[in-house]
């Protein structure tokens, strides 16, 4: 069957929501907005006003919004296709293990940790009750192992706490494991209908593994050795190989010269790893931007939809907070985003 009629109603879906995508410019209206035109604005996407001026009721708000859409395009799909789209949204869930794991080692009560939590509605898979009761770190990633989702996650972080009892280390096994199957459920969709989501998957984490290099060797200052191995085991312009070789390097300078296309166009001048980081995300984005108004009639435009709206969420919450607080427009405008600093 081909692409067009195999997924003409998950792409009806796509167009409908991202028809209701707001431009950067009103976003940043919304920053000097006076409170009947924040309400608008905020309406337009979805989120009722009220709700907004609540720190707690916002961060609800923002996720549940997310959260429906995300269900609004699985139920349009079946097999290695659906099951790809769900596992996008256990990264609430692997927040909340991190939350739980932070918590415990803190000393939190269960009642205090479970007010933390992000409720992902029909998704869930995560056996809070057993992790919150559990005696101690290893234990809880002996529970976690017994889940279908999390089973490998949870062996590898359980051997590194063992040996390290380190939380650096931990997150980072916790993340690595997360998107290394996430790229797995894109590969595991064959046919020609995944293959421009596994374009935009790759490039994703190709640039969290780039970004994740420079911060393990010049902000932690870990090893070559082990600054690549706590890189995601998947890849797409930047093989394992190439990884392997640029952890062995000794600058931020020394390895983007070393990059191949389009990173060293992308970084040239750039010498910083926020610089990095905050161009290559946009960068992230403009692809996703690509695929969804001119990709064609598959899988990927629902993703980059997916990646689009979180970027709208994500400034909503910064402008919103911002004002809140009192921060200067100009700061706002820097720190959400809004401002046209890479088009």
């Amino acid at each position: 069957m081909r692409a067009v009629a195999r997924y003409a109603f998950f792409n009806a879906r796509v167009a409908l929501l991202a028809g209701r995508l707001l431009p950067r410019e009103r976003l940043a209206a919304l920053i000097d907005a006076l409170e009947e035109q924040e309400r608008e604005v905020l309406g337009r996407a979805g989120l009722d006003a009220e709700a907004a001026r609540d720190p707690v009721g916002l961060e609800s708000a923002l996720i549940t919004l997310f959260l429906a859409d995300l269900v609004a395009l699985v139920r349009a799909l079946t097999g290695p296709a659906r099951d790809f789209f769900i596992y996008w949204a256990h990264r609430f869930e692997v927040s909340n293990l991190k939350a739980i794991i932070r918590g415990k080692l803190a000393g939190e009560p269960v009642s205090a940790l479970r007010e933390q939590l992000t409720d992902i509605g029909p998704y869930a898979t995560l056996p809070l009750d057993e992790l919150l009761n559990a005696e101690d770190i290893p234990e809880l990633l002996r529970r976690l192992e017994r889940t279908p989702y999390y089973a490998d996650m949870a062996r590898q972080a359980r051997r590194i706490f063992e040996e390290r009892r380190d939380l650096f280390a931990l997150d980072a096994a916790l993340d690595r494991r997360y998107y290394a199957g996430l790229s797995q459920r894109a590969q595991a969709i064959k046919s020609t209908d995944g293959r421009n989501l596994q374009i935009l998957v790759g490039s994703l984490i190709d640039r969290i593994n780039l970004v994740w290099l420079l911060r393990y060797r010049f902000a932690y200052h870990l090893p070559p050795a082990e600054a690549y191995y706590l890189l995601i085991p998947a890849s797409y312009r930047l093989s394992s190989r190439r990884l392997l070789e640029l952890a062995e390097l000794t600058s931020v300078e020394e390895i983007i010269a070393r990059l191949p296309a389009p990173f060293t166009r992308l970084l040239a001048n750039v010498s910083t790893i926020p610089e990095v980081t905050d161009i290559l995300r946009h960068w992230t984005w403009q692809l996703a931007e690509t695929m969804l108004k001119h990709g064609a009639f598959d899988l990927a435009r629902g993703f980059a939809y997916l990646l689009l709206r979180d970027r709208e969420l994500r400034r909503i919450r910064a402008v919103l907070k911002g004002k809140r607080l009192g921060i200067e427009p100009s700061l706002i405008r820097h720190v959400s985003g809004v401002e046209a600093r890479y088009v």
